[in-house]
């Protein structure tokens, strides 16, 4: 039987992870383009939600970007409160992983937008597979780099996906073995 959800609030994650600084130490391109669909979500949010009140933007990446990305969305208006910067993630299957994890103890989970390059749909699609009872919504930005320097981001991301909800399998393995042991099925 499914669960009816009641949605609360508003989280828009902005992907950076993999960012390499240009030679005079600002933001590429298709992080710019990022930052202006995260823009464009923040404002939709802004003025049609009632629950905008409750909205974070999550920067998942190096401190360095992060920082960048966060002075670039206070320039468009972002609140810094608004903000928190995420560096421990490194891979977009790990990062649902853990937050999906955070979210769980809400009672009324939020909406989850997250923002990366329109190129990484599928490896989200395969991250987010699992989250099925939660709403987290894609959204694309322009990517215009040179085609191997995208696949050499996708690589990075399958490489991590192997270690993903590692240590989540086995807390669940264990409690499944001390449950089966507490009430076993074929008791009699």
């Amino acid at each position: 039987m499914t669960e009816n959800k009641f949605f609360s609030g508003n989280v828009i994650v902005v992907y950076c992870n993999f960012v390499e600084l240009e030679s005079n130490e600002s933001l590429p391109q298709h992080i710019l383009e990022r930052i202006k669909v995260c823009s464009k979500v923040y404002e939709r949010i802004m003025k049609s939600k009632p629950d905008k009140t409750d909205t974070i933007i999550k920067v998942v990446g190096d401190n360095k970007i992060c920082n960048l990305v966060k002075n670039n969305l206070l320039t468009n208006g972002v609140e810094e409160t608004k903000i928190i910067i995420e560096t421990s993630f490194n891979s977009i299957g790990h990062l649902f992983s853990v937050f999906i994890e955070e979210i769980k103890k809400r009672p009324n989970p939020p909406i989850i937008y997250f923002i990366s390059s329109y190129q990484q749909k599928d490896i989200f699609d395969s991250a987010t597979e699992s989250y099925k009872g939660y709403r987290i919504q894609f959204e694309g930005a322009f990517d215009k780099r040179p085609e191997a320097k995208i696949q050499e981001d996708r690589k990075r991301e399958k490489l991590g996906k192997r270690f993903t909800n590692v240590k989540e399998k086995g807390k669940n393995k264990v409690v499944d073995l001390l449950l089966n042991y507490i009430f076993p099925e074929n008791k009699k």
